[in-house]
């Protein structure tokens, strides 16, 4: 596959050549393997980031995930790249908690939580831009457990419904400052409310308030009087990946 630079042996174990349909389809079955201590393929698709439909077919074998997904796939699962890219190295160890997954690198639960009402949520291998600043990968992995209950309350929405992500960049002040820990609503990707969302744009994932007009175009509003609105004009909109809304911002004081 594409997602290693160093040389490979094209020839499997048993000395004969391998295909580029075998390694596709021993990646699908690393994909399966990590499934199993996910809830649902879709749960794991959000929370890298991309839609069910696309991740679907990775696990078909109709399309491979970019070199930058499958980094958002390694870290959201706490597996190796070089493993989920190409088998190499042991295969990883997973330990189940109550039903959800548990990563590699996570501390050990309090056993005597109920860990079934609460949601994981990983943070992101990539934040948003909330500015002109590069977008920077978390240091390592990290998880945010959250009730249930209080997603529902605050949130208004079903806790496996949720992304988590970083903000960087200072566009977004006083709404969500630099830092800030975004939970986004994956379910409203087509701008049906007037509000901050979390967008992809060529490679780039931004944070901004969207107002969409009557020609299909977009006006991408910062709250940082600094800063200019942009407008997309509707053949550019179509292009636009978008995660979620934001409905919860917070970070330290």
């Amino acid at each position: 596959m594409k997602y290693v630079t160093r040389q490979k042996s094209n020839a499997s174990p048993d000395g004969t050549p391998r295909g580029a349909g075998a390694e596709k389809s021993a990646f699908v079955e690393r994909l399966q393997i990590i499934l199993t201590h996910w809830p649902s393929a879709d749960r794991l698709a959000r929370s890298m980031g991309v839609s069910p439909s696309a991740f679907r077919k990775w696990l078909k074998g109709e399309a491979e995930p970019s070199r930058e997904r499958l980094v958002a796939l390694a870290h959201a699962t706490g597996v190796g790249v070089a493993w989920l890219a190409e088998g190499e190295g042991p295969e990883p160890v997973f330990a189940a908690s109550a039903g959800r997954p548990r990563r590699q690198g996570v501390r050990e639960l309090d056993e005597d939580t109920d860990w079934s009402a609460f949601v994981l949520l990983p943070r992101r291998a990539e934040a948003a831009a909330a500015g002109s600043a590069t977008p920077l990968a978390p240091a390592g992995s990290a998880f945010m457990a959250l009730r249930h209950d209080w997603v529902r309350s605050v949130c208004g929405v079903e806790p496996n419904q949720l992304v988590l992500e970083t903000a960087v960049g200072e566009s977004m002040i006083p709404t969500i400052r630099d830092g800030n820990t975004l939970l986004i609503d994956s379910t409203d990707q087509t701008f049906r409310n007037f509000g901050v969302y979390v967008l992809e744009i060529n490679g780039q994932r931004l944070v901004k308030r969207v107002q969409r007009k009557h020609d299909g175009s977009l006006v991408l509003i910062s709250d940082n009087s600094a800063y200019l609105p942009d407008t997309v004009d509707k053949a550019a909109a179509d292009g636009i990946t978008v995660i979620g809304r934001v409905v919860w911002a917070g970070g330290t004081v």
